[in-house]
């Protein structure tokens, strides 16, 4: 009976333990897509270019998603740039931030199981030299648009003229392997996925 017990109440345990870690990369997920319309909204209100960095744990700080806004110069320069060389801005003002768990990992494109899979879903007609693995960046005008240096070299500005830009960022649990995916459309939508091993498909969180 005593056996019965323990390889009932370890069973327990364990399930405990998986449903955890999967709510540590859905909630992850899930952060970074309010972080990214907070990026969104502010770029539209204020009339300039703002990026999302994300930033390795550091001693006791956890890793974090923040939008690149502080400092803000008069001649329209935002933030500190991309890391290494820029940081995120405690302030007072701080930049918008958000906590992404630290047994969750942001992986490369490369890695990602089915993205064919992912790309039908949230950008079919999309070539995939629109679609970028780095940081995303939101324009004046609210949509997704490549960052690059002014021809001043003074700012990060937009390129116009380089037509529609979609991002994705790939999320796993290095407690369960689990996978999720943050995507942004060419016209601005915003989705978190889940991917399902067994059916080596993505679907909406």
């Amino acid at each position: 009976m005593i056996a019965i017990i323990l390889t009932v109440s370890a069973i327990f345990v364990t399930t405990i333990n998986t449903a955890i870690r999967t709510g540590h990369i859905r909630r992850s997920a899930n952060r970074y897509v309010e972080l990214l319309q907070t990026a969104r909204t502010r770029a539209a209100a204020d009339d300039r270019y703002y990026s999302v960095y994300i930033l390795p744990a550091a001693g006791a700080i956890p890793q974090r998603a923040y939008v690149d806004i502080y400092p803000q110069a008069a001649n329209g320069a935002s933030g500190h740039g991309a890391p290494p060389a820029g940081f995120y801005e405690a302030g007072p003002p701080s930049d918008p931030v958000v906590t992404i768990s630290n047994d969750v990992a942001i992986q490369p494109v490369g890695a990602a199981p089915n993205t064919a899979d992912l790309k039908n879903r949230f950008c079919a007609n999309c070539t995939n030299a629109i679609i970028f693995n780095q940081w995303p960046t939101w324009g004046p005008d609210g949509m997704p648009c490549q960052s690059q240096l002014s021809s001043d070299g003074s700012t990060t500005v937009c390129n116009s003229a380089g037509g529609p830009r979609a991002y994705w960022t790939f999320f796993q649990s290095q407690a369960t392997s689990e996978w999720a995916a943050v995507t942004i459309t060419p016209a601005g939508r915003v989705r978190a996925w889940t991917y399902g091993a067994n059916s080596a498909t993505w679907a909406p969180q």
